[in-house]
């Protein structure tokens, strides 16, 4: 098996580096050395992110992105940003309000870049394909000084309120696959509200799991989220045609950049597989096997 630093290697990627290429004229922005050694070694001595970003040009995308700005219209106006970029397979971006405390924390994100390859044939891809994608480990944004009420009440894994950034993450996210020349971003996500918030961006791969996505935010449009999305994770949802549950599949939503990848994903195969998927599935959470969850869980 080959060490975690030698497969990071990744010829495309290194060709776009303008130090490595007999290109001229304007082009990709120039490698740093630094970025070129995380590249191929995994090293990162200056704590840059992806071995090519300080911490003051991430704050600099960061404000392209509009994020400081609505911070500071929710009262955040001086956070301080923290990287922590030694590991390769973890890349991380910290914003804390005025403290590094965990207790004050507004923003973390958790990346890394890597070679994906599809677990299963779709569409024109098979699982020898490859692309170079930036990995969305961890998203979380919490206001630190903010409470649950009625109207917007916890959510599945939710451990504070949202700060209602999230486009502005997307867009910062964007922003750095576009400037490293790769795919896309891609995701997991583990419940259904995260993979609806990040509905506005991605989509799922498989045009099959897109349709079934689909589906059941079609159905449950009418169901409060936190409901519909605890109902899911308790396994509540059923098929409505056959009475068989629906368990909360886990895959991949991806947000293209470019080439292959971002074509299928917009093309005339992938939409119809969609709509097929979606046509054929209708939705239904037995509530009262919800209440029995929920009665059982407080005894």
């Amino acid at each position: 098996m080959p060490d975690r630093k030698t497969s990071r290697f990744d010829l495309r990627r290194l060709l776009r580096f303008s130090l490595l290429s007999e290109e001229e004229g304007p082009g990709p922005v120039p490698a740093t050395e630094s970025e070129v050694l995380f590249e191929l070694t995994g090293e990162n001595p200056g704590n840059h992110l992806f071995g090519r970003y300080d911490a003051a040009q991430v704050r600099e995308l960061m404000e392209r992105a509009g994020m400081f700005r609505r911070l500071a219209e929710t009262g955040f106006r001086d956070p301080l940003l923290v990287l922590s970029c030694a590991d390769p397979s973890e890349q991380r971006i910290c914003v804390y309000a005025g403290e590094e405390k965990r207790d004050r924390l507004l923003l973390e994100i958790r990346l890394q870049l890597m070679n994906f390859h599809p677990r299963q044939p779709i569409g024109p891809f098979t699982e020898e394909s490859s692309f170079r994608m930036l990995v969305l480990l961890w998203l979380v944004l919490s206001n630190p000084d903010g409470e649950f009420t009625l109207e917007r009440p916890r959510l599945p894994g939710q451990h504070r309120p949202g700060l209602g950034i999230l486009n502005e993450a997307l867009s910062l996210l964007s922003s750095f696959s576009r400037e490293l020349a790769i795919d896309g971003t891609l995701d997991v996500p583990e419940h259904y509200h995260t993979a609806l918030f990040y509905s506005r961006m991605f989509r799922y791969l498989d045009p099959a799991a897109e349709g079934r996505f689909q589906a059941i935010a079609r159905d449950l449009a009418g169901v409060p989220l936190a409901l519909a999305s605890d109902a899911i994770r308790r396994g509540c949802l059923f098929d409505r045609s056959t009475g068989s549950p629906l368990p909360w599949n886990a895959s991949e939503q991806v947000m293209s950049a470019a080439g292959p990848l971002h074509r299928f994903l917009r093309s005339r195969e992938y939409r119809e597989a969609r709509d097929r998927a979606k046509a054929a599935l209708r939705v239904i959470v037995n509530w009262d096997l919800y209440r029995e969850k929920i009665a059982a869980r407080e005894t």
